[in-house]
């Protein structure tokens, strides 16, 4: 070796100091050897070895050689023992190890490596000679690689480099061989010379062709390749020219890379600069792909078919799935890809072999798709030619289809709505778009229909108005309307409503709303025409169907007008609203009424226009039976005066004659309210309004004429007949026409002062002002009058109302005083809170407000208890989690030792024993718990050891607040051994995350880990999945069980629990397991031989419906449960551990930071792994185990709820990575579209748990913080771990810290050597080691270099700055002022000095009853108790100093110091906030972890009794099992049950007995007697009497066969049992079941 400093480069050296050296380089060269080995087989195998000084230990169990012989003779290695190397991990080498030893041996002979090579099989498990391993290895490589099946071998020495130590120790282990080290130069020759004869043959048929590309001559070459010794395939002669030149340019660029390596003759061979058989194969082979690749483009060109599947038949090209028939697929998929290709590429280039066999793979799906439509649409047509709902329903629910979703309760309207379109289409033939567009329509039918029954107006709202229902002008303003509309009709009909129901029900919703929405226009419009007074417009209005009005007559418009507009002026006095408009009542109500008044009127002028007409005919009945008509509404006709009617009405006839005759047609009859009605006396037609040129008839006499002459008759004839009769009464008569008269005025003069209601009110208005201004005037003229006298009665008044309302004012505040103090200190808060606004938010905060808060900085007594209450938490948090996991271990091991002793492994003296130490140690840790005395820091010490335990606090600091450092030792660390020791270290150092700061820490740690772990050793994103890093195991099993465990507890807890709830559902889904259990199911109910067949194939099992049905309601049942714990997973996210998120962050980022070519779906599957698979997965597995459901002492899961967990779990598992189950079936096809579909709602959730803020935000950490922290961090490790870390950093302190000024390494030269346990706790004696070195010590961590120590030349800037604002608090505190810089530059007062010292003495108080851990800092102390003056002048040294440094700016000073100190006022605040937080989350914490350690000791008292009742039930078996033998000699024997085997076979229990006939079963007879044991059968067989075997039979065997789906066993070696049969015999005879 080389002299690293130089110094004896010429000096000679002794014989013992070159045999030294030479010792050392076969050391070296060994070491290079193994590492060349270990990368040639990292490369080979794809997964990482250990490093060169552990390999030789790896490869004694043979597992790794094992599988590299699989690599390149799996034929030879078809099994390999423990290949995850957990038995050899637990137990060590076991001698099965030795079978992978030989598989490997008989690996090498097959692949035929000359046996000389071959190593012992002991020089492997032994170690007796490892180099000839090694030796062996390096053989086969460079024989493995000149026949092409495997990489070259590197050769590595001068290239790698080791250590000192590592060549020394390597020498040691050589001279232990004291063997001779091989020649691994010489293996080459070794080989040549072991070839057999068709190797050499082969070997000088491969030289002759180099020799022949070299000369160039393609003749040469030809003749060379086609030497059958050479063992080359498809050669093409047309092709000869091109392997000429194509291997001539190989091997001249294979010599040009041997002369670049060329180093001595010995170390070369032959292959490194001739072509090997495989390359000129390879060669070969590349350019008969070529050729078949253009010949494929120019049929692609000529869009030759034929010659297309030619070309792609051809060998070279190895396509894999080519069928004839799909021709055209392929003519048409290779055509797209090519042209694809050309745009992507910019140039017309042949298609690859891969490319190729991509097409033919897309063309057959492609055909095989369109093949497998053309087939479910027949299969549906063919359905719905039938009459079976059901049956169609299925062939919908097909696959193939691709159709939306079918629903299973409406396959009736299915079934009946496809037969109508099947009926309508071409040829009666439904087509796949038209299935698809019909199934879509009527699949939306079917959940408005499920809407509807469930009364669901959103979403059967949705449905209307979506485009898959397929509704036409759906009004999204009707959806109420159409959905009470559509439950009215759908409870009237009972059935589904069909498609065209759902239509017609809408439009009659919308026909009904725009005959609404018309009726309302024409209401509108009527209420104008009223308006207007427009009758013309009212009539045309009131003819449209849309008004809604009937019996509208055109000539009763004006009518019309007239009623309405009553009726309009009624409703406005009612309503008090000018503007009310007249509702449709109103309307039909007015319309109705002037009907009546013109079918009344008009009938009134015929029966008046019939009077006159007989008076005209003097004709006196018939003038007095037209008289008393109703219709002319005549009073008083009498029948004996009716020749005075004629005769009166004809002279008055006769009069107006006289008068002039005008011949008018047209006559006005007067109706009750005043109106006239125009009636025509030649056509008997009346009208409202006035005719044109309206002249009214001289010789008509009206209604009014007519009473005149009847009354006057009638009258007449009255009063000559009752004057006489009557002569008493006349004068009460006349009285009483007097009143009629009177009252007739009276009402005349009310009709009319009503009429004139306005005017009238008026009038009096105007009225009562007068009254009241004359009244008002003479008062006024009196109070001037006396105005002096109104002034004093005034003022006397106002006195007495003021101190009325004082002294009641007062007495309510005397009431209410503390309602009045709590409002004053309301608004006090809100003054001060918007002092503290302006504190909090103002760039520039006034002095005085952060004056009246700088109080808050201050540390109270209640400060001071909370923090001592959070160091003894954080204390007792450590504790515990240390117990637990150290009882978790002892526990799991005593399972371990438990399960071996059931399995005859292991004595039950070694569990006793272990049980005894478990005991033991479970009572000392309940003490430990319960009295802290464990846990010593520096002065539980002696003073000698004080300084030595200093230094690793100083230590410990370092490697605290530098993550680097234990982040580059774990990713050194080897995995196996050391990852337990490495996660306690960690977690000890960081308290368990369980304060602010720890976690704060630890996440930078694991990140720091993680990223340097991705640098160093990913060479592709998938390596983090399958290299399984310490730090992601460390990481994960931290935040698992971080504060108790609570996170996957709470997040997983409760949709476990449900599921576990029902162990008996089903989930199998495997058509065989579904297919056997139903079969042992029904013999074991029924008791008899089931016909059906036992084994069959999975698709014959699909055929039974059964089988099927159990299938669909395992499926259905394992989604709802995936679904159920998926959902639980996804609103778990904001419960997830906040470490784990941001370290899911970082892993996605440093992935996509090293590999920019990595797609976000590989990313995020490697995110999935950590989160799911890593984090979850486990405890969704083994709820139990992890704490996350409840489980008492001794409990453990059924067999069914793991499997029912690890069926979850399994779906989850291929959701998460997006992996499909293999299968054909329906149901795996099922399940693979679940999972489909389930994958992206875990994208979403993977997405959310990377979307977290940066740490310092999270924890709220600058580069302050660390020294604003109040009490010093104190951390409780154990003195082995202690004196372990200092190991393991001096052996790594080259690599951890190589810089001779790094700080890790000056504290490591402080410390010196690792001390002896002895030496460093005091004992003399090696009898306790044990116990002390599990003694746990606390430390109060310091840093070895403070910012606060002054003596350095140059100042801290960050310490400078702190002292400076404590300095500037306690002045402002005592001298007020406007600014500070007045305040610094004006001398105190004598009362403010006085103020000064005050606080400055309650401060000493506080710190000398403050616990030292939660003392300050001494240098911040020592500046407090300065003077004021003195404190004031070194804040103006120390502003200008820290202006000089540039830390503030000098025309800001003054404003960025306040900013500052406003700024630790409010982390004052949050970090009073923050602490009650944490103090409530570590005393949960806290209660967790004694739950946990309170169900450890349960467990622990569960394996005391029961190890107990092992060892009574042993003591008394012994005691009894004579006396029970001797008494059992004199009892007679339980009889037993006797059948032959012909009536077993008859009741299908024994299937068969080898090598006897059936004929014979008759002779042999079966004798079944309980057994020694309870629950077990003894069977003897006995055959023509003679007794032949027996055979014990456990029943709780037979129920494990059958819960394993086994149906048939075995006894006697020979006889065949049907389990089930057997099963329901023993419970009917023995169990009486």
């Amino acid at each position: 070796m080389v002299d690293p400093d130089g110094t004896g480069r010429h000096e000679r050296l002794t014989a013992e100091q070159m045999d030294e050296q030479r010792s050392q380089n076969v050391a070296y060269q060994y070491l290079c050897r193994l590492e060349e080995a270990k990368r040639w087989m990292e490369t080979c195998l794809g997964e990482e070895l250990p490093s060169p000084t552990e390999l030789e230990e790896a490869l004694r169990n043979g597992v790794i050689l094992a599988k590299l012989g699989h690599q390149f003779a799996p034929n030879a290695v078809k099994k390999i023992y423990d290949p995850e190397q957990l038995r050899y991990q637990a137990l060590g080498l076991q001698f099965r190890h030795t079978d992978n030893i030989n598989h490997w041996r008989d690996a090498m002979t097959a692949v035929g490596l000359p046996a000389i090579f071959h190593p012992e099989t002991t020089d492997v498990y032994d170690k007796k000679n490892m180099p000839r391993v090694v030796y062996c290895i390096h053989a086969l490589s460079l024989f493995l690689y000149r026949r092409g099946l495997a990489p070259q071998i590197h050769d590595l020495c001068g290239k790698v480099k080791f250590t000192e130590e590592e060549i020394n120790n390597m020498q040691l282990a050589l001279d232990q061989y004291g063997l001779q080290m091989p020649a691994f130069s010489k293996i080459g020759g070794v080989l040549a010379n072991e070839l057999s004869g068709d190797e050499a043959a082969v070997h000088a048929a491969v030289i002759a062709i180099n020799e022949a590309v070299g000369r160039g001559r393609v003749e040469a070459t030809a003749a060379a390749l086609r030497n059958p010794n050479a063992l080359l395939s498809d050669l093409q002669e047309a092709l000869m020219g091109v392997y000429q030149e194509v291997l001539h340019q190989a091997k001249h660029a294979k010599e040009e890379r041997a002369a670049g390596r060329r180093g001595a003759l010995e170390d070369q061979d032959i292959y490194e600069e001739l072509l090997t058989r495989t390359e000129i194969q390879s060669s070969i082979h590349t350019i008969n792909v070529r050729s078949a690749v253009e010949t494929v483009d120019e049929a692609l060109d000529a869009s030759d078919e034929l010659l297309l599947l030619a070309a792609l038949q051809l060998p070279c090209l190895a396509l894999r799935g080519l069928r004839r028939d799909n021709g055209p697929w392929y003519l048409e998929q290779l055509s797209a890809g090519r042209q694809q290709k050309a745009l992507d590429q910019g140039c017309v280039d042949p298609l690859e072999p891969d490319e190729l066999q991509d097409a033919v793979t897309i063309a057959n799906h492609h055909a095989h798709r369109a093949s497998s439509v053309h087939a479910a649409v027949q299969s549906v047509n063919a359905s719905l030619r039938l009459g079976d709902p059901r049956h169609t329903l299925s062939c919908l629910m097909t696959s193939d289809l691709q159709l939306p979703q079918v629903f299973p309760f409406a396959a009736s309207l299915y079934h009946r709505e496809l037969q109508r379109l099947q009926r309508r289409a071409p040829q009666e033939e439904l087509q796949q778009e038209e299935l698809f567009v019909a199934v879509e329509m009527l699949s939306a039918v079917a959940l408005i229909n499920q809407a509807l029954d469930a009364g669901l107006l959103q979403q059967s709202s949705s449905l209307l108005v979506s485009s898959s229902a397929g509704l036409s002008e759906v009004d999204p303003t009707l959806l109420d309307r159409y959905f009470r509309r559509l439950v009215a009709v759908k409870q009237e009909v009972k059935d589904l409503l069909t498609w065209n129901q759902l239509q017609q029900e809408v439009n009659a919703v919308n026909n009904a709303a725009q005959d609404e929405h018309q009726q309302l226009v024409a209401l509108g419009q009527i209420n104008q025409a009223v308006v207007r007074g427009d009758a013309q417009q009212l009539l045309s209005v009131l003819l449209l169907p849309s008004s809604g009005v009937e019996g509208v007559s055109r000539a009763n418009a004006l009518r019309y007008l007239t009623h309405l507009t009553r009726r309009r002026k009624h409703r406005a006095e009612v309503s008090r609203d000018p503007g009310a408009e007249l509702w449709l009542a109103d309307i039909q109500e007015a319309v109705s009424r002037a009907n009546q008044d013109g079918q009344s009127a008009l009938k009134m002028c015929v029966a008046l226009a019939a009077v006159n007409q007989a008076i005209k005919e003097n004709r006196a009945n018939q003038t007095l039976r037209v008289l008393l008509l109703p219709e002319v509404r005549l009073q008083g006709i009498l029948s004996a005066c009716a020749a005075d009617y004629q005769t009166h009405l004809s002279a008055l006839l006769a009069d107006r004659k006289q008068r002039g005759d005008n011949r008018s047609p047209w006559v006005g009859v007067r109706q009750g309210d005043g109106s006239l009605y125009y009636f025509h006396l030649q056509r008997l037609e009346g009208r409202w309004e006035e005719p044109q040129g309206y002249l009214h008839n001289s010789l008509f006499l009206d209604q009014q004429h007519l009473q005149e002459v009847v009354s006057a008759v009638s009258a007449s004839h009255r009063r000559g007949a009752l004057w006489w009769s009557r002569e008493v009464l006349v004068v009460r008569l006349q009285a009483v026409c007097r009143g009629f008269l009177v009252r007739q005025e009276v009402g005349a003069r009310c009709r009319y002062l009503m009429g004139q209601t306005p005017a009238v009110v008026t009038i009096q208005a105007h009225w009562r002002r007068f009254v009241q201004q004359r009244v008002y005037r003479q008062r006024l003229q009196f109070l001037y009058a006396n105005w002096r006298a109104v002034v004093k009665i005034q003022s006397l008044v106002k006195m007495w109302s003021a101190r009325r309302r004082y002294r009641r004012r007062l007495r309510f505040f005397k009431r209410h005083v503390d309602a009045v103090i709590r409002i004053q200190a309301f608004f006090r808060a809100y003054r001060a809170r918007g002092e503290y606004r302006t504190l909090v938010h103002s760039a520039t905060p006034p002095l005085p407000v952060v004056r009246k808060f700088v109080h808050l900085l201050d540390r109270g007594a209640g400060d001071i208890r909370e923090e001592a209450e959070l160091l003894r938490l954080r204390e007792e948090v450590v504790r515990s989690i240390h117990s637990n996991r150290q009882l978790e271990s002892d526990l799991d091991l005593m399972d371990l030792k438990i399960g071996l002793l059931v399995r005859n492994r292991a004595t039950l003296q070694e569990v006793v024993s272990h049980c005894k130490k478990l005991t033991k140690k479970n009572k000392e840790q309940l003490s430990d718990l319960m009295d802290g005395g464990r846990s010593h820091g520096l002065k539980a010490l002696n003073r000698e050891r004080r300084q030595r335990l200093e230094a690793y606090q100083h230590l410990f600091y370092l490697l605290q607040t530098q993550p680097l450092y234990l982040a580059r030792l774990v990713v050194l660390m080897p995995q196996v051994g050391s990852a337990p020791f490495m996660e306690m270290l960690v977690f000890s150092l960081f308290g368990y995350g369980a304060a602010r700061r720890e976690a704060y820490l630890l996440l930078q740690l694991f990140t720091a880990a993680l990223r340097h772990e991705i640098s160093l050793k990913v060479e592709r994103p998938q390596d983090v999945v399958t290299g399984n890093p310490a730090v992601i195991r460390m990481l994960v099993n931290f935040y698992r069980h971080a504060h108790g465990g609570g996170a996957l507890r709470e997040a997983l807890g409760p949709a476990l629990q449900d599921v576990l709830l029902d162990p008996a559902l089903s989930i199998r889904t495997d058509p065989l397991d579904v297919y056997k259990t139903w079969i042992n199911q029904t013999e074991t109910q029924t008791g008899r031989k089931s016909s059906l067949p036992y084994d069959v194939l999975p698709a014959d099992a699909l055929g039974h419906p059964e089988v099927q049905r159990r299938i669909d309601i395992a499926i259905i049942n394992l989604k709802n449960l995936t679904d159920r714990v998926l959902k639980a997973i996804t609103a778990s996210l904001h419960k997830l551990p906040y470490g784990l998120r941001y370290t899911a962050k970082v892993l996605r980022d440093a992935l996509a930071s090293k590999f920019p070519g990595a797609n976000e779906e590989e990313l995020y599957k490697i995110v999935g792994n950590l989160v799911y698979y890593r984090y979850m997965n486990p405890a969704i597995v083994a709820p139990d185990g992890f704490d996350v459901v409840d489980r008492a002492a001794g409990s453990a899961l059924t067999p069914e709820q793991r499997h029912l967990l690890g069926s979850i779990a399994r779906m989850l598992q291929h959701a998460a990575a997006h992996k499909h189950f293999h299968g054909d079936g329906y149901h795996v096809r099922a399940l693979n579209q679940y999972i489909s579909h389930t994958h992206s709602r875990f994208r979403r959730f993977l997405v959310g748990v990377c979307d977290v803020p940066e740490p310092e935000e999270r924890f709220d950490v600058d580069e302050f913080s660390e020294q604003l922290i109040v009490t010093r961090p104190v951390i409780y490790v154990s003195i082995s771990e202690l004196l372990h870390t200092h190991q393991l950093l001096l052996e790594h302190q080259d690599i951890l810290c190589p810089d001779p000024s790094d700080p890790l390494r000056l504290l490591l030269t402080d410390l010196g050597s690792v001390p002896t346990l002895q030496s460093l706790t005091g004992s003399t004696t090696s009898a306790t080691a044990d116990p002390e070195s599990s003694q746990m010590v606390s430390l109060t961590l310091t840093n070895k270099f403070d910012v606060f120590d002054e003596s350095e030349d140059k100042a801290n800037v960050r310490a400078l700055l702190l002292s400076t604002k404590q300095l500037i608090i306690d002045v402002i505190r005592t001298q007020s002022g406007d600014s500070l810089s007045h305040i610094l530059r004006t001398s105190a007062s004598h009362d403010q000095e006085v103020c000064h010292d005050w606080l400055v003495q309650r401060r000493a108080r506080q710190d000398a009853a403050t616990p030292d851990k939660l003392k300050r800092n001494q240098s911040l102390v020592a500046n407090g108790n300065l003077r004021l003056e003195e404190k004031k002048r070194k804040i103006l040294r120390s502003l200008c100093r820290l202006e000089g440094l540039g830390v503030l700016t000098p025309a800001h000073t003054e404003n960025q110091v306040l900013q500052m100190i406003a700024k630790d006022i409010r982390q004052q605040r949050l970090h009073r906030q923050r602490r009650g937080a944490e103090l409530q989350k570590l005393r949960q914490t806290l209660s967790r972890l004694q739950a946990k350690s309170q169900f450890h000791s349960e467990q622990v008292d569960y394996y005391r009794h029961y190890i107990t009742s092992c060892l009574e039930n042993l003591t008394v078996n012994s005691k009894v099992s004579n006396k029970k033998a001797a008494e059992s000699k004199g009892k007679k024997k339980r009889p037993a049950l006797s059948y032959s085997a012909a009536r077993l076979q008859e009741k299908g229990v024994l299937l068969e007995i080898e090598d006897l006939p059936a004929t014979q079963f008759k002779n042999v007879l079966f004798d079944i007697a309980t057994g020694p044991e309870r629950g077990s059968f003894t069977v003897k067989a006995r055959f023509l009497g003679v007794e032949m075997e027996e055979f014990l039979l456990r029943y709780q065997d037979l129920l494990q066969l059958q819960y394993e789906g086994v149906a048939v066993m075995k006894m006697f070696d020979k006889a065949r049992v049907n389990v089930n049969l057997l099963i329901f015999l023993l419970n009917k005879k023995f169990f009486k079941k």
